[in-house]
């Protein structure tokens, strides 16, 4: 069995995929949580200069350092077998990891803008009535047109959960609902892989963790 540590902040954020996956696999793990910076600057301020890209996640796997979330993610869902069966069913899954990571960029950016302006934040908004609606009715196109279960190669797949991871965090961290009338096949896989009993109970026994507006992050 692989030694495995995974470092990021006290938040779910880009550490909260790989956490996922890890769980999904019922892998132990050592999830190794620094105090987030505006709780406590130190210890990001200590450990940044010796990470290969400035930033965290970071992941050892018997020894070997692996950065970035989607790196850390991929090599996890390769090990685990959510990558897909072949090359092309890998480059569907990556096709939906990809699209739905920019749309997770782009409003933890408009979210951290929104709290530094501390006033109206017109990325946010865009965010809300732009962003989400178009990737949602993405995926749920994609959704239809592969069978309406899974997204890719009518199995569960890396594909699946970062839709789950996503949506999931529409509601804790933006208090945004899927629409299940617009959406009944993004809703109905939410709720599939929300249901699988090791996400269930990762999601249930979490650590909790929260913005500098103390809302949950």
């Amino acid at each position: 069995m692989a030694s495995i540590k995974l470092t990021y902040f006290n938040l779910r954020g880009r550490g909260e995929l790989p956490r996922l996956l890890l769980a999904y696999a019922r892998v132990p793990y050592e999830d190794e949580r620094i105090a987030v910076p505006w709780v406590d600057p130190k210890p990001w301020t200590d450990l940044k200069p010796s990470t290969p890209f400035g930033q965290l996640p970071i992941m050892l796997w018997n020894g070997e350092e692996l950065a970035q979330c989607l790196g850390v993610a991929r090599f996890l869902a390769k090990e685990f077998g959510l990558a897909g069966r072949n090359n092309l069913e890998a480059a569907q899954v990556d096709e939906i990891v990809y699209a739905v990571q920019d749309a997770l960029a782009f409003g933890w950016e408009a979210m951290f803008d929104g709290w530094e302006l501390a006033k109206e934040n017109p990325s946010m908004e865009k965010y809300r009535k732009e962003i989400v609606p178009a990737i949602l009715g993405q995926i749920e196109s994609r959704l239809t047109k592969r069978g309406g279960q899974f997204l890719v190669g009518n199995m569960f797949s890396l594909a699946d959960l970062q839709t789950f991871f996503f949506c999931s965090e529409l509601g804790l961290t933006w208090s945004i609902a899927v629409d299940v009338k617009k959406y009944p096949g993004v809703d109905g896989l939410v709720r599939s892989v929300g249901g699988l009993p090791n996400i269930m109970q990762w999601v249930q026994d979490r650590p909790a963790s929260t913005g500098p507006d103390g809302g949950s992050l």
